[in-house]
């Protein structure tokens, strides 16, 4: 009989987040809560809910991005860590976000509002994204350098 091991996360302030963190724990205080909008997805086809809202810490601010019923779990002015939380990149600007594995909890130690470093907009920042992976193997013989053999792939 084996013990499971707990999940180990990072802490991290905002100041220290960079893009494509992964298994984050972030403290931080909601400055303000976006509008709610509705998309659907483009695989299932189903409608969901998403915000944007505004998170900082003594170090700096960030948006995190809210999906269906954890947006109801937050409140201006209070609180929250999440854990296993990660960092994305969204039209070129850093977002931080819960994800699907994702927990959200009150926090014990409270971050008031007048102590957040409104100057230091992490989101403000441009970051290039991750290049998007190719879906069936690798490159074709001519984009290896090689020759390409046309009379291989003739019809």
């Amino acid at each position: 009989m084996s013990e499971s091991q707990p999940e180990e996360y990072t802490t991290k302030t905002i100041s220290d987040l960079t893009p494509f963190d992964r298994k984050l724990q972030v403290s931080f205080v909601v400055i303000e809560k976006g509008e709610t909008r509705s998309i659907t997805s483009k695989k299932t086809n189903e409608e969901h809910h998403l915000a944007d809202v505004k998170v900082g810490d003594g170090t700096g601010t960030i948006i995190l991005t809210l999906w269906d019923e954890t947006i109801d779990k937050v409140t201006e002015g209070e609180t929250y860590v999440i854990k296993n939380s990660y960092v994305n990149v969204f039209q070129e600007h850093m977002r931080l976000a819960l994800g699907k594995w994702g927990t959200l909890e009150d926090s014990e130690e409270k971050i008031g509002l007048d102590s957040v470093n409104m100057e230091n907009d992490r989101s403000s920042e441009t970051h290039q994204g991750r290049p998007r992976r190719r879906r069936y193997g690798g490159r074709r013989d001519d984009q290896r350098g090689r020759s390409f053999n046309e009379e291989k792939y003739r019809y």
